[in-house]
């Protein structure tokens, strides 16, 4: 099963696991990191999540077909689908689009300063 985590990580926490896994030769599994809380929220909205949701229901469809179901503007969500494309959590083959994991884990910690 093809999972991946999207979470909020440093720059450096991200480039200690790619570090270990060249070390070890060993997977560390699939991250989407996000320097900020903000950045998460601003990328990941409710509509993109619905839309992702859709995908992993139906499977590879076209924009067109995909807007039609969410009941929405095809522009709009083409705009999301980009957005989605660029970070790797949507990918486009030819003129369809699909979610190519089953499972998307997503989590942050809020932590007390020191």
């Amino acid at each position: 099963m093809r999972t991946v985590t999207i979470e909020v990580s440093s720059l450096r926490k991200s480039l200690a696991r790619a570090k270990r896994a060249w070390n070890t030769r060993e997977p560390q599994g699939e991250f989407i990191s996000f320097d900020s809380l903000e950045a998460l929220l601003r990328t990941l909205t409710v509509k993109r999540w619905e839309l992702i949701q859709e995908l992993q229901d139906i499977g590879p469809v076209s924009i067109r077909a995909l807007a039609r179901r969410l009941g929405r503007d095809v522009k709009n969500v083409h705009g999301d689908v980009t957005a989605l494309v660029d970070i790797g959590l949507v990918e486009r083959t030819g003129q369809r689009v699909s979610v190519p994991y089953e499972e998307i884990r997503a989590g942050f910690a809020v932590r007390k300063a020191a």
